[in-house]
């Protein structure tokens, strides 16, 4: 009873995200929305692509191969390559260190980085996640970047028509032991997203990630071969172990994303992926997300009234 009335609920807040959930898990779907969209779109994709072809030279990525970078994202799901310059990412870090930060994406729960072990003290349990808010609005950089052309050419490419910019968001996990529940809650065990019929996601990280600090994890491919050990998991959108997706897929699709700070991917998350805990450093990281359709859900703006620090 508590999932049908969450549905319910969700459909009173967000019906059309909620309904777009509902049906965009069945890939037939998926192609057909996708399909028309890419009709009605063709004149002002092939705009903005000239546009952002004339920007190319503006883009903080001007030397990557975006056409084999497209490639690869098409057939794998995921590619690897993006590099943040460093003046950018130590931008982007030496605001965050200035700014609140909320434990579990909770609005009234805020708290500067200082600050962590009191928090921690007043909530009764350890924080494994601490998101900003409004950081397109607050931090220059991620501003700019989100804009950025050759973002939106891959973008572009990928969904097949003009990409919608619906969020970005950027959150701190830390070395903590974790209670089963939080893991849970913050996608640290294996899943698949359905944020629109085709979606796209920029990932970047501000600080260095090393194996088994924090790195992102994901199933190359899998949002072409979903993983079916029961009669509906190829539209379940539920929680998968590690040794589910270990018994599905060879260890050369399973990949643990490190790298140093300014590290960037694009991924489908319609593949299987998951956070991983820290061990020892915490790991800042930067996600931008483009789709065909913005729902209001998948964005970090929030009214300064909504926003309180409680340390």
């Amino acid at each position: 009873m508590s999932r049908i009335s969450a549905i319910f609920r969700s459909l009173q807040t967000y019906p059309m995200y909620t309904l777009m959930r509902g049906i965009a898990r069945f890939k037939v779907v998926r192609q057909c929305v996708t399909a028309m969209r890419r009709i009605v779109q063709k004149q002002r994709l092939n705009r903005l692509l000239h546009d952002c072809e004339l920007r190319k030279k503006d883009s903080v990525f001007f030397n990557l191969n975006v056409a084999s970078f497209s490639s690869t994202l098409k057939t794998d799901g995921v590619a690897f390559g993006l590099t943040l310059p460093g003046a950018s990412t130590n931008a982007m870090l030496a605001w965050s260190a200035t700014q609140t930060c909320y434990a579990d994406r909770e609005p009234t729960l805020g708290f500067e980085l200082k600050d962590k072990s009191r928090a921690e003290e007043k909530l009764g349990k350890p924080i494994l996640l601490a998101q900003y808010f409004n950081t397109t609005l607050l931090c220059p950089e991620i501003s700019k970047l989100a804009c950025d052309p050759v973002l939106l050419t891959i973008a572009a490419k990928y969904l097949g028509s003009a990409p919608c910019f619906v969020g970005a968001n950027l959150w701190w996990t830390f070395p903590v032991r974790a209670t089963e529940a939080d893991r849970n809650r913050h996608a640290h065990l294996f899943h698949r997203d359905v944020d629109d019929f085709r979606f796209l996601k920029f990932f970047f990280y501000l600080t260095d990630v090393d194996a088994g600090e924090g790195a992102h994890i994901c199933v190359v491919a899998s949002n072409h071969q979903p993983l079916r050990l029961k009669t509906f998991d190829q539209w379940n959108l539920r929680r998968f172990t590690d040794q589910e997706v270990e018994h599905c897929y060879p260890p050369s699709q399973i990949r643990e994303v490190c790298g140093a700070a300014g590290t960037g991917f694009a991924e489908d998350t319609l593949c299987l992926h998951k956070g991983s805990t820290p061990v020892q450093k915490a790991r800042l990281l930067l996600q931008l997300q483009y789709a065909l359709y913005d729902y209001g859900v998948m964005h970090d703006l929030r009214d300064i009234s909504e926003l309180s620090s409680f340390v």
